[in-house]
């Protein structure tokens, strides 16, 4: 399938750009901030997506002054791209200072009140800072208290000049300790100055879910459980826990990612039309669709969710390591690294219709996809008809979210010649062949909308809410290998290989509904 962009809507969608301000990222010196931040930022500037009145201040504890901040800076983009001209590196790289200082001192944040303010002169930013707190989560409320206290940070101060923060998932490992954080940040800041990031829906991918439901009319009148089979959301890493062991042996993949990415693509799929696509509107939707997940019935878990945990096996021909052997890891850890679940959506649109999701680390490939699945044509029509070959197989909508991002329609057609047989065929629209290099990355994209102050694609304080609600009750025996029940526990961990796509009790989960999971082979991947 061709896709080509009229002239008219090539010369009008101009892309959006960000007024002026400073960037302070705290955890300056750590992965998080080389990986992603500090090239996304780049890349906003190299775009002209932000103003030209722009500084970056790099916070962390790490001894540093601003010409060894800037060898950083200039490695980190060097790394995504080593064809960038050095010039245009340079010219980034003097927008870039540092600060060093504590979490926890007040004289860490005083001297950088003092080298903002000498900033925002400098570059002439109007006072509008945003802040990107890139940092462990126990250190959240003590760095914001410390904005706070220090006069960096003024509650309801959200139009210019702005003081906005952006804080990294996870956000608490639970109902409770999420509340806690969430009063915690909400007595330095007012509900629209925090920014809640799921980097997730930052892809373009996500984003273009709501315009092809809401922009195309041929399918939102199909979009419910009179046309639609089921749905299926896949996250499969092949990289284990990697350098992150420690934080994955407190959390787990089920709050690492159910609570924030998956829930999120569910909502996404799942609501209703909002009234416009205002930031508050559009988030009102995917609360409302949230609460109407069914809870899960703790006295029978396994029957809607399966936990999983790597072991040795071999992935891209090489051997890799189980969990349990990776430095960091208990030997008889039971933390699970993938999980598969179904969940059952309460209202009239969804009614009977599963949502299948799965997650895992050291699976066969690295793939994100959602996966809309139509019932099947009519039956009467093929029965007994013995010109037809073999029976239609269902419609399927595929949102290829990454490593490819596009989308995909399988529909059935004849196969040419005398028979009379049906197989299916792709339509298909790959992002990159159509818009090539111009489309950003998903933290460049949230980080302008931040300085835009546009909220839409961040978690309100409600939906945080919603998710954990749902999840906490299950999370019950989560440091233990069973899954307790009303007569004990009734399902074990499940061991699966490194390279394979999970334990079989996650095809399972599907089989008893009469289902499976899709081949990860449907679409160009």
């Amino acid at each position: 399938m061709e896709v080509r962009l009229s002239q008219d809507n090539s010369e009008s969608c101009e892309r959006v750009s960000g007024g002026r301000c400073g960037y302070v990222i705290f955890g300056a010196s750590g992965d998080l901030s080389q990986r992603k931040l500090l090239p996304s930022v780049f890349s906003l500037c190299r775009t002209k997506r932000v103003a030209a009145e722009f500084f970056i201040v790099g916070y962390a504890r790490s001894a540093m002054d601003d010409a060894a901040f800037r060898i950083k800076v200039r490695e980190a983009i060097r790394q995504v791209d080593a064809g960038i001209a050095e010039s245009e590196i340079e010219a980034f790289a003097q927008k870039c200072f540092y600060v060093s200082g504590g979490y926890d001192q007040d004289d860490g944040y005083q001297a950088l009140k003092a080298r903002t303010a000498e900033l925002d002169a400098a570059f002439a930013t109007g006072g509008n800072l945003v802040f990107h707190v890139a940092t462990p989560p126990p250190l959240y409320a003590g760095i914001v208290a410390g904005l706070g206290k220090n006069g960096l940070l003024k509650r309801h101060q959200n139009d210019a000049p702005f003081q906005r923060v952006i804080v990294e998932k996870p956000f608490g490992r639970d109902f409770e300790s999420a509340e806690r954080l969430n009063n915690d940040l909400l007595e330095y800041l007012a509900e629209e100055q925090l920014y809640r990031i799921d980097h997730y829906l930052g892809k373009e991918t996500v984003q273009n879910i709501l315009m092809f439901r809401f922009a195309n009319p041929i399918f939102e009148p199909a979009w419910n459980s009179a046309y639609i089979d089921q749905v299926q959301i896949t996250v499969a890493e092949s990289l284990g826990v990697e350098h992150r062991a420690g934080y994955f042996e407190q959390a787990g993949l089920l709050r690492d990612m159910f609570q924030n990415h998956l829930l999120q693509l569910a909502a996404l799929v799942g609501m209703e039309p909002p009234v416009s696509l205002d930031s508050e509107n559009i988030r009102d939707e995917k609360v409302k669709f949230m609460k109407s997940i069914r809870p899960f019935d703790l006295d029978n878990l396994p029957a809607q969710m399966v936990r999983g945990q790597y072991g040795p096996g071999v992935i891209a021909g090489h051997e890799v390591r189980g969990y349990r052997e990776e430095a960091g890891v208990s030997p008889s850890s039971c933390t699970e690294t993938y999980f598969a679940m179904k969940l059952s959506i309460d209202n009239w649109r969804w009614h009977g219709v599963p949502f299948y999701l799965r997650a895992g680390k050291r699976l066969e490939r690295k793939l994100t996809r959602i996966a809309v699945v139509f019932k099947k044509a009519a039956y009467g029509l093929f029965a007994g008809n013995k010109s037809v070959e073999s029976a239609p197989a269902p419609n399927v909508l595929v949102f290829d979210i990454q490593p490819r991002q596009g989308l995909s329609l399988a529909v059935q057609a004849k196969v040419p010649g005398v028979r009379m047989c049906l197989a299916p065929v792709r339509m298909d629209f790959n992002y990159r062949d159509v818009y090539g290099s111009e489309m950003d990355e998903d933290y460049s994209t949230l980080i302008l909308d931040c300085i835009r102050g546009d909220q839409s694609l961040y978690w309100r304080r409600d939906g945080v809410q919603a998710s954990w609600r749902l999840l906490t009750p299950a999370l019950r025996d989560s440091g233990t290998c069973s899954l307790g029940g009303a007569s004990g526990p009734m399902d074990m961990l499940e061991i699966y290989p490194a390279g394979s796509w999970g334990p079989t009790a996650g095809e399972r989960l599907l089989e008893k509904d009469g289902r499976q999971w899709l081949e990860p082979s449907l679409g160009n991947t």
